[in-house]
């Protein structure tokens, strides 16, 4: 099993699922008649992608949603920038969706449309605090993984 300890590493992973929520995202847009297949078969692959991404990040950036009683200070102070970050990430993709609710008003099952966009933005917006520590925070010191005999895992 590999680890993900490195920068390089979350940040392949985070634009990989950046990548999955956009797919997820003009599927959403394409949900309507002529359509509907094609952006059935974007949002299948793309969530895919978006979910298994968000699920080993979630891993790698050591629970952005935990609660304070098993963090430091300075995973602490990680956890509440993420969370300030993607708090403002989210106004943003309301602000995207409510414009796209103005759009969708005017389209046949506007209903169905806005309600496709708003899951897909929301479920974007839940992987925020991992993206962005995924982006920002440094490489794990290997110190800090060596056992007692001076063994590094591998």
């Amino acid at each position: 099993m590999t680890t993900t300890r490195t920068r390089s590493d979350r940040r392949r992973l985070a634009v990989a699922a950046v990548i999955g929520h956009l797919v997820v995202i003009a599927g959403a847009a394409l949900l309507r008649e002529p359509t509907l297949w094609f952006a059935v078969g974007l949002m299948g692959p793309g969530l895919c992608l978006c979910v298994g991404t968000a699920a080993v990040l979630r891993k790698a950036v050591g629970r952005p949603g935990s609660g304070a009683g098993d963090l430091d200070e300075r995973e602490l102070l990680w956890r509440d920038r993420a969370h300030y970050s993607a708090f403002q990430g989210i106004c943003l993709l309301m602000a995207v969706d409510l414009a796209y609710g103005l759009y969708a008003a005017g389209q046949p099952d506007s209903g169905s449309l806005l309600a496709a966009m708003t899951a897909a933005l929301l479920v974007f917006g839940t992987s925020l605090p991992a993206l962005w520590l995924a982006w920002r925070l440094p490489d794990d010191d290997p110190d800090d993984f060596t056992d007692f005999e001076g063994v590094t895992p591998a």
